[in-house]
């Protein structure tokens, strides 16, 4: 594609629809009734447009007509007060009196120019590096006299017979009055003489002044592009560029609706018209606009041929001034993505893992900082990593933790932000909906039961916490394993987080527990009132069984005479602490023996006596006495072994006296003889003693 080419589809690309100082439906200056200008409406726009824009507008007059209206010129610059050494382009419009739309035309391209200068490089290159002159309305007297609904085509000149006007497109002086009418009541009068017309001076003037490199004059109607010649006198080529540039104008218009480029005198003949004089006496390359399909297209289809024929004039405008340096590289596109998990939820106490992509989808190198905003009070978190370097495409993962407090209460709303700025300025931004779920946690604790006794009532301290971050109505149930019985604990507990509740169960210990259990197997059940947690917890009693039962009979020995009845008795101590309940059973000798009870209770720490009666023949006899537990503890016995005997002879009632009475007669001799010996052997120490006194 040629650089024009490109150049312009640019420039298209980034000028938006026209939008002039006064307003106007669709983009379009606003004319008095519809679309089109009146003259009035016409000045007034330009005077409002040159005073917003003084810089670069300047609104000068140019001639006064027949009837007295200023045919206006606006030069378009940067410097626009100064004349300086740069190419022209001349824009007419509304030379003939009824052909409005070119008057439109011509000024949706000023307007265009005019308020995209500050905004369009390609537009300032075109006023900057140009001086542009627009006379939108070339016949403001005939288009006058149109607005009042005349169809006319000339100005209006008085012709001194009674007929009014000249067409000022066959006025100009080259080859004046050989292809067109004399006659003044014909549309297409050429007038007296060549530049009779102060219209026509003014735009010989104005190109004489400040000769354009190109200039355009927009018709209508026809759909088409014109260029030199419009007579068939002139034989000689003209210049190829001509025809390039009006082609060019023409591929320029959006596709469907080009209009065609041609040679004027294809579609008829004429002299003294503005592209032949332009072309042949000031070396001009000029085109003339031959717009739509009628003279006044409906005003809906006003904004539509403007805006048709505005590529073909920013062509035009290349190609005189010159095409602009290309633009400079943009900047490389900064831009940086950011995506989240986008919700997540935690119960207190839980590290959540939230999982970010921080990505690159710019064209440049990015050094990315990256933080956390709006953390909820008390919530911690830590981001991994906090900076990172991404080539243009390149993801990296970013992994932030974080800590749910452990007081934060279930259903909590909490909302994160996660934010990445870049050093060139790129930022974004991803946040994650979150919610504390809520923790149901209930504990139980226990005190000590003391001493836990078989037979005795144990009171077991409980403590019910609620270590979740929900109220719950608690309820608590027990069962021991051995089928004791229990007093439950009264439920439900109505625990706040945080909060805990002191209970306890009593349990009653059996009498007579078997010896070898250490512990008793109890299981709490523990709920909530609307279902959502239950668990078991089994707590282990312990209980101290001691069985000490001591059987101390009489004498285990006896000796027994026939016939006699001999009552022994059994002490019986239990000294441990479990009930006993014992039956007795005698085994062996039964036959000699009784007991005077079946059964014995012994409470702990109690005594009982059993008393067995023996008697019968001579011989030597065991007895076992059996303690059968009805608690099915171990047998526990005591043996008693006896004999029975013949009785012996009683002595004769004398011979016992006798024997008696002798016996106490010696023991009486033996005290007297002691006695006598006793005094003899004072008597002597006496004697020694003196004996040794008188020596």
């Amino acid at each position: 594609m040629k650089l024009w080419a490109v150049l312009l589809a640019a420039s298209l690309a980034i000028l938006p629809p026209l939008a002039p100082g006064s307003g106007g439906q669709d983009g379009q200056p606003r004319a008095g009734p519809g679309a089109y200008h009146t003259y009035d409406s016409m000045v007034s726009d330009l005077q409002n447009l040159s005073a917003a824009y003084p810089d670069i507008v300047k609104l000068q007059p140019l001639c006064q007509t027949w009837e007295g209206r200023i045919i206006w010129a606006v030069k378009l610059s940067d410097n626009v007060s100064i004349d300086e050494p740069e190419p022209n382009i001349t824009v007419l419009g509304g030379i003939h009196a009824r052909e409005f739309i070119g008057v439109e035309v011509c000024l949706h391209l000023l307007f265009s120019l005019v308020e995209n200068y500050s905004t369009n490089a390609t537009v300032k290159w075109y006023i900057d590096g140009a001086q542009l002159w627009f006379v939108p309305m070339v016949n403001p007297d005939g288009h006058a006299y149109v607005e009042k609904g005349a169809d006319w085509r000339k100005n209006r000149r008085p012709n001194g017979d009674g007929t009014f006007g000249v067409d000022l497109n066959r006025n100009f002086g080259h080859l004046w009055g050989l292809k067109a009418s004399t006659r003044p009541a014909d549309d297409d009068y050429c007038g007296p003489y060549a530049f009779s017309e102060n219209e026509t001076q003014a735009v010989s003037r104005l190109v004489t002044d400040h000769p354009p490199a190109a200039a355009v004059s927009y018709h209508s109607f026809g759909n088409y592009i014109l260029y030199p010649w419009g007579n068939d006198i002139d034989q000689e080529p003209v210049d190829p560029r001509l025809q390039a540039i009006a082609g060019n104008m023409s591929r320029a218009m959006p596709e469907g609706r080009r209009y065609i480029a041609m040679m004027a005198r294809e579609m008829y003949t004429a002299t003294g018209d503005t592209d032949d004089y332009f072309y042949a006496n000031l070396s001009i390359l000029p085109f003339t606009v031959e717009l739509a399909g009628a003279y006044r297209p409906a005003d809906s289809e006003v904004p539509i041929i403007c805006d048709d024929n505005h590529p073909a004039a920013l062509y035009l405008l290349d190609y005189a001034v010159g095409a602009p340096p290309p633009p400079p590289p943009p900047p490389p596109r900064r831009s940086i993505t950011l995506a989240g998990p986008g919700s997540f939820h935690g119960f207190p106490l839980e590290s959540v893992l939230l999982n970010f992509s921080l990505e690159n989808s710019g064209e440049a190198d990015e050094d990315v900082s990256l933080c956390v905003t709006s953390p909820p009070e008390g919530w911690t978190f830590q981001l991994t990593p906090e900076r990172a370097e991404l080539g243009p495409g390149n993801a990296t993962a970013l992994r932030l933790w974080l800590a749910v407090p452990a007081d934060a209460p279930a259903f909590q709303s909490v909302n994160l932000t996660l934010n990445a700025t870049a050093a060139s300025g790129a930022n974004a931004s991803a946040s994650a909906l979150g919610m504390v779920d809520r923790l149901q946690s209930i504990t139980l604790n226990f005190g000590s039961p003391g001493n836990t006794r078989p037979g005795e009532n144990v009171t077991l301290p409980i403590f019910i916490g609620n270590n979740g971050n929900h109220r719950e109505a608690v309820s608590v149930t027990a069962a021991a394993d051995t089928g004791w019985r229990i007093v439950q604990i009264p439920s439900p507990f109505e625990l706040e987080p945080g909060s805990s509740a002191d209970t306890f169960i009593r349990v009653q210990v059996a009498p007579a527990p078997p010896l070898d259990l250490g512990w008793v197997n109890i299981t709490f059940n523990i709920s909530t009132a609307d279902g959502g947690y239950q668990r078991l917890q089994l707590y282990q009693l312990p209980v101290q069984i001691e069985r000490r039962l001591d059987i101390m009979p009489a004498s285990r020995r006896l000796e027994l005479y026939s016939g006699d009845r001999y009552e022994l008795s059994v002490e019986l101590t239990n000294s441990g602490n479990v009930r006993e309940r014992l039956t007795v059973d005698l085994t062996g000798n039964t036959a000699f023996a009784t007991a005077d009870r079946k059964a014995l209770e012994l409470p702990p720490h109690s005594n009982a006596t059993l008393v067995l009666a023996l008697a019968g023949q001579k011989g030597n006899w065991t007895v076992d006495v059996n303690f059968i537990s009805a608690d099915g503890y171990p047998v526990r016995q005591t043996t008693v072994n006896f004999l029975i005997g013949s009785r012996p002879s009683k002595p004769a009632p004398d011979r016992v006296r006798v024997v008696a009475t002798l016996a106490v007669l010696l023991v009486v001799l033996a005290v007297v003889w002691i006695s006598v010996a006793v005094l003899i052997l004072r008597v002597r120490g006496k004697k020694r003693s003196r004996g040794k006194e008188d020596a």
